[in-house]
């Protein structure tokens, strides 16, 4: 015999059954794509060019070691922003995630433009040293991060404008990167690209 349902405790459970259906779990959307960017996207394009860099080294008796090495600012990107993001008092991907994949975008952008001008022109010295200029900004956001740790949470300069100044210096940075390169490339040619002249007749 089965026994009696009471009102009450029915009517509860059906609430709750009606509240996880019009309420669901809030999936983070950026995080997911992130995750799903990284395992579909940039592991594979990694592991792609590894493959052609060790083919290309194994043909001309180079030093794999060297020629990886070149990976190292991008590395130091990748580990500065997560580690900026894990010290965040604020959590910088999941307040701001357009600001820093914007700025991490371009700061990536530029390292690789800069390496592959220096594989075009055969400019081994002093890449990494041009190459990290992108990555001047990081050590100073986390600074910016651990003073919360002495300020009782609250950082030296709030956060949002730190996020806003690495889009800008980035930003700024890949510019004048571009300009630069088509300045050079235009005298080099001795044609215009900022400038509309009237044709001789």
């Amino acid at each position: 015999m089965h026994g009696r349902e009471h009102p009450v405790a029915n009517n509860l459970g059906t609430e709750t059954v009606m509240e996880k259906i019009n309420h669901p779990a809030h999936i983070p959307t950026f995080r997911a794509a992130l995750v799903l960017l990284a395992a579909f996207g940039v592991i594979p394009t990694i592991a792609f060019n590894v493959y052609n860099v060790c083919k290309v080294v194994q043909a001309r008796k180079g030093s794999m070691l060297l020629a990886l090495a070149m990976l190292y600012p991008f590395l130091v990107l990748v580990g500065g922003v997560l580690a900026w993001d894990h010290l965040s008092p604020s959590d910088i991907i999941g307040s701001y995630p357009h600001l820093v994949i914007t700025g991490t975008g371009l700061a990536f952008g530029f390292l690789v433009g800069r390496m592959i001008l220096a594989h075009l022109c055969d400019e081994p010295k002093g890449l990494k040293t041009g190459m990290c200029m992108s990555l001047l900004f990081l050590p100073l956001a986390i600074a910016n991060t651990l003073t919360a740790r002495l300020n009782d949470g609250v950082p030296l300069v709030d956060e949002s404008l730190v996020v806003l100044g690495y889009c800008l210096f980035t930003g700024a940075l890949y510019l004048h990167f571009a300009t630069s390169v088509i300045h050079e490339i235009t005298t080099a040619l001795g044609i215009y690209c900022f400038r509309i002249t009237r044709k001789e007749a």
